[in-house]
């Protein structure tokens, strides 16, 4: 076993049909900032953006990123494969498959990004200002291990906030020791859906104040068809401890597992599935998780990884430059796509106070800016975001 190898989440990156409309949205309603604005490592014709998190006084810092990239054709499906290798990621960019761009969350893919927020206040507090930006919202949903409302980006994703409050470990000494049923008020169909409705805060919250604002990552989750076959691979094979098996509190027959990157089990370093026995496979594209990564301590680590996942035949793209980390992909049992990466480095090409503020490009493309911010810019007006 590899324990404790994986130091923690990097980032989740998804996938946008109009970068504008997302960054409005992140910006502008969720009170994030821009860190780096670049282009695909693997194809310069997909603009990414990257956004982080504030920093605040005696919190520790958030390092991990939420990054979108944008395939905005409309009627031309995302390359099956996804954006792992060069070769592969040209080839499917410069020739799309005719068919729906929109992705479809199944077994094989993400399902959510959990974003933290300290408490059920802060909660509440993101239901009502949501709301008033006319974003429809689900919850405050009691999940035993913290409160979660719901919403979606411009592209229909799923997105979480969560609580920390009350932790993963009320309910056993030794975590992930057995199966912890859920009370039966916090499962679908127990649950007294109107009053969830009906609770929000009861005044507007015009600005994102630092007593709600969002802290980094709570969690993120996935789909497996096979719980069992999951946990042996994420526990035996990548090196995550288990920590919690649960039910699926808005499936019946569906399970919950929870898993830790670190020893702390700190928000943001906990990856979770929901078991769905035989659950149809999903389909990449906008409105879904590309991938998520995982984060080693640096090169050596990262190249000791990539060899050992080799010995074990799991199959592993190359190690790549994104000019701001060292990665690699690799799939789950489901053929979710993952990574695993060095730390984020966004520094190197923009000083830390001006991170966000202007195109970034590797010395290779800058003969090629003055296309590459025409392609970028030749995109349609963001949906105008109410202030």
């Amino acid at each position: 076993m590899n324990q404790m190898v994986i130091r923690g989440v990097n980032s989740q990156t998804f996938v946008s049909a109009n970068i504008k409309r997302t960054e409005e949205f992140y910006t502008k309603v969720l009170g994030l900032p821009v860190v780096k604005r670049t282009v695909h490592h693997l194809d310069a014709h997909l603009p990414i953006v990257t956004f982080g998190f504030r920093k605040f006084a005696g919190e520790p810092d958030r390092a991990e990123t939420v990054t979108y990239v944008e395939w905005n054709p409309i009627f031309y499906m995302m390359p099956e494969a996804g954006f792992i290798e060069r070769a592969a990621t040209v080839k499917g960019v410069a020739n799309p498959r005719v068919g729906d761009p929109r992705g479809r969350w199944g077994a094989g893919t993400n399902h959510h990004l959990a974003l933290h927020v300290p408490n059920r206040d802060g909660l509440l507090k993101w239901k009502r200002r949501l709301t008033d930006h006319g974003v429809h919202v689900t919850g405050p949903y009691n999940r035993h291990y913290f409160h979660a409302i719901y919403l979606r980006d411009p592209d229909g994703a799923i997105i979480e906030i969560a609580t920390t409050e009350p932790g993963f470990g009320h309910d056993e000494t030794v975590l992930g020791s057995g199966f912890r049923p859920q009370p039966k008020e916090n499962l679908i169909g127990g649950r007294d859906e109107l009053h969830v409705a009906a609770e929000t805060w009861p005044q507007p919250l015009p600005e994102v104040t630092s007593d709600f604002a969002l802290r980094g990552f709570h969690h993120i989750t996935s789909i497996s068809s096979n719980a069992e076959r999951t946990e042996k691979f994420f526990v035996e094979t990548v090196g995550l401890q288990l920590i919690k098996k649960t039910d699926y509190l808005d499936e019946k027959g569906g399970t919950h597992f929870y898993y830790a990157c670190d020893e702390d089990l700190s928000p943001g370093s906990v990856l979770t599935f929901f078991g769905l026995p035989g659950y149809k496979s999903g389909r990449l594209g906008t409105g879904l998780s590309h991938h998520f990564t995982l984060q080693v301590e640096n090169d050596a680590a990262l190249a000791h990884e990539h060899a050992r996942l080799s010995r074990l035949d799991i199959e592993v793209s190359s190690i790549q430059d994104t000019v701001y980390a060292q990665q690699f992909h690799f799939r789950d049992p489901d053929g979710h796509i993952c990574a695993l990466s060095t730390p984020s480095q966004f520094t190197v090409d923009e000083e830390a106070g001006s991170l966000g503020e202007k195109l970034c490009l590797p010395e290779s493309l800058e003969t090629e800016r003055t296309t590459i911010e025409r392609h970028i810019a030749y995109r349609p007006a963001p949906v105008p975001v109410l202030e």
